[in-house]
């Protein structure tokens, strides 16, 4: 008898090494697949311009956690400037090389322009970025770029 409850015993040790293996593995998985914290976009205003017919500036802040950012992305008629307030912002544009932006520093995107890196440049500081868009009234403000 105590033959077999040795046997038992290394048998229920080693289905909880193997359960506990296994639920380490799952949750290991699910933290990789968990996505960047997301960008809180605050909007401050939004103005028609009368002498300017079918446009509008819209005016935003982006609060970035460290290590947020967005996907590939178009601002389809949108003029884009920007203005980093708080942190560093890492930007690529089109064709042109990666930049990393610091306080004070600016930015401008032309419409249409594939926005490729759009995210925060530190992992432990948060950052904050002014925006304004002059824009084709009724078009989207971003639109994903498909993979």
């Amino acid at each position: 008898m105590f033959q077999s409850t040795g046997k038992l015993s290394r048998s229920a040790i080693f289905a909880l090494g193997l359960a506990a293996l296994a639920g380490a593995f799952g949750v290991g998985v699910v933290v990789a697949q968990q996505q960047a914290p997301a960008t809180r976009v605050t909007a401050l205003m939004k103005q028609a311009i009368a002498e300017y017919p079918g446009h509008e500036v819209t005016m935003i802040t982006l609060d970035i956690p460290p290590g947020g950012g967005s996907a590939p992305h178009r601002h389809p008629g949108h003029h884009t400037f920007g203005y980093v307030l708080e942190g560093t912002y890492k930007i690529k544009v089109d064709n042109s090389p990666e930049e990393t932006l610091t306080k004070g520093q600016t930015f401008y995107e032309p419409p249409g322009a594939l926005h490729a890196v759009s995210r925060n440049g530190s992992d432990t500081q948060p950052a904050k970025v002014l925006v304004v868009m002059l824009a084709e009234s009724g078009k989207p403000t971003t639109v994903p770029e498909r993979p």
